[in-house]
């Protein structure tokens, strides 16, 4: 057993019963009507009294910032409706001894219809973050047209091919966008944007401070809880940093070589300056996919004294490095570090720095991220849904012994609230959504492209293998995959309004 694996076998603690009562205060605020129960003195809590349609017994159920316990959860009707040590009677009986119980994973950085149709790869990819344990996906959407043009066809989109929910994010990159951004938190129930500093050439324009503080004044004006997502590079180092590169290497550059290309000062200089705007205009920002233990290091002198800074890295950044493979495939903007930056974002995960994990998902097949080219010939990117939580488990809980509560809560808890859908989504506390993943952490799986269900034809980690498999997932109360097979039938996923 790990030593972070102690169960709380007794009563709940305050800090849950806390807990309990903030989320219903919560949900009474949106409106929503919950029965509560006449006890609180324990994790007891009983929200129906009717017949549950699942009843996951014995499991170590995981509540994000609280701990590990002991503990039932019934579902009916898509939510959760009990936890504790009490039995009642279910349609459906899943026996979790052994097994940790999580909150549905949610995962905030997705790319998706990048190389295929949307509807394609809402199908295929929402299917493969199903069988890896994620029930939400945060969605960035991107293109040069005003938003109310694609947004409507692509909420239809998700109601008929996904199977998780989805937090949609749109990109800011023209002044018709820019103009527009009120009516699509009014009208399209959007609050989360995003800008690129460093642009990816051919594919997303870039933005300069000018943009962003303009941007930064819509957020600003709204009476809503906006917060602004930023991919942040100085895009004149990474230039002239490609330029030298590319002058002493030509044709014989290598991955490693790439991430010269991207230096981590660049990084660093970004977080610094966007930080300073969004102080300066008490709007948050959201730092998507950090990678660099220099930006982490100043992201950690800052973040104590400006709360509008929120810090995100992905599974594959605290996992591989750019000698883990000679490989062109695992070419991405921004690029593998070294081995100290992955040491430096594991422990910014650990004391809180690092507020979320995502992938940063953009699903391509070897053919159209042209791995026959030279190295800079390739596009960045790569699927990453499916393994994301047990590379996370593996490499967190097992190889570096992080509790496995608080690496959950950055997958969960985190994403939750920093994108407006807790307590809705994130906790398993009752009245939330019944989304749920089923972890064996004894079981071990060496991953192979072929036997994983995304559109994509390569893995990032063929041939390893990986310790913490997901073996269940439950998504708004319904069991979609059942010990690494997809059971479910129709797509159910709904956009996220908030």
């Amino acid at each position: 057993m790990q030593k972070s694996e102690t169960v709380m076998e007794q009563s709940c603690s305050l800090d849950v019963l806390r807990e309990i009562s903030r989320k219903l205060d919560k949900l009474d605020d949106l409106g929503k009507t919950l029965e509560k129960a006449k006890s609180m003195e324990s994790l007891e809590y009983v929200e129906h009294t009717v017949d549950a349609d699942i009843a996951i017994l014995h499991g170590k159920v995981v509540l994000p910032d609280q701990g590990v316990f002991r503990a039932n959860i019934y579902i009916k009707d898509g939510k959760i409706v009990s936890i504790g040590q009490q039995m009642m009677h279910a349609r459906k009986i899943v026996d979790a001894s052994n097994c940790y119980v999580l909150p549905g994973i949610i995962d905030p950085h997705v790319h998706l219809g990048l190389f295929a149709p949307m509807q394609t790869e809402l199908s295929t990819e929402t299917k493969s973050a199903i069988m890896g344990g994620i029930t939400t996906i945060g969605c960035y959407l991107g293109g040069q047209q005003s938003h109310f043009t694609s947004f409507p066809e692509t909420m239809e989109q998700i109601q008929k091919y996904s199977y998780t929910d989805v937090i949609p994010h749109l990109v800011i990159s023209t002044e018709e966008q820019k103009k527009e951004m009120q009516d699509y938190i009014a009208h399209l129930g959007v609050t989360s944007f995003k800008i690129y500093m460093n642009g990816i050439p051919g594919l997303i324009p870039d933005v300069d401070d000018g943009f962003i503080w303009e941007v930064l004044g819509e957020l600003k004006k709204s009476q809503k809880d906006c917060i602004l997502c930023a991919h942040a590079e100085n895009r004149h180092l990474v230039a002239q940093a490609s330029k030298a590169v590319a002058n002493e290497t030509g044709e014989k550059a290598t991955i490693a070589d790439w991430s010269d290309t991207h230096p981590d000062m660049a990084e660093e200089e970004a977080v610094t300056r966007l930080s300073y705007l969004a102080e300066k205009s008490g709007v948050p920002v959201y730092f998507v996919h950090m990678t660099s233990k220099a930006a982490i290091e100043r992201l950690r002198k800052m973040k104590p004294f400006n709360d509008c800074i929120h810090v995100e890295t992905t599974s594959p950044y605290l996992s591989l490095t750019r000698h883990s493979t000679s490989e062109n495939m695992i070419k991405m903007e921004p690029p593998f570090r070294d081995s100290e930056d992955v040491e430096a974002l594991w422990k910014a995960v650990e004391d809180g720095v690092v507020d979320t994990i995502g992938t940063d998902n953009v699903t391509m097949t070897k053919a159209e991220k042209q791995m026959d080219k030279d190295m800079w010939g390739v596009l960045p990117g790569y699927p990453a849904l499916e393994t994301h939580l047990t590379v996370l488990l593996h490499e967190g809980v097992v190889k570096r012994g992080i509790p496995i509560e608080k690496l959950v809560t950055h997958i969960t808890k985190r994403p939750a609230e920093t994108f407006g859908v807790y307590p809705q989504k994130g906790t398993l506390l009752p009245g939330s959504d019944a989304d749920i993943v089923i972890v064996d952490m004894q079981q071990s799986k060496e991953i192979h492209a072929g036997e994983l269900h995304s559109r994509s034809d390569f893995s990032l980690y063929e041939g390893k293998r990986l310790q913490g498999v997901p073996v269940m997932t439950i998504q708004k109360g319904k069991v979609l995959m059942e010990n690494g097979v997809f059971v479910g039938e129709m797509p159910r996923g709904t956009c996220l309004e908030r």
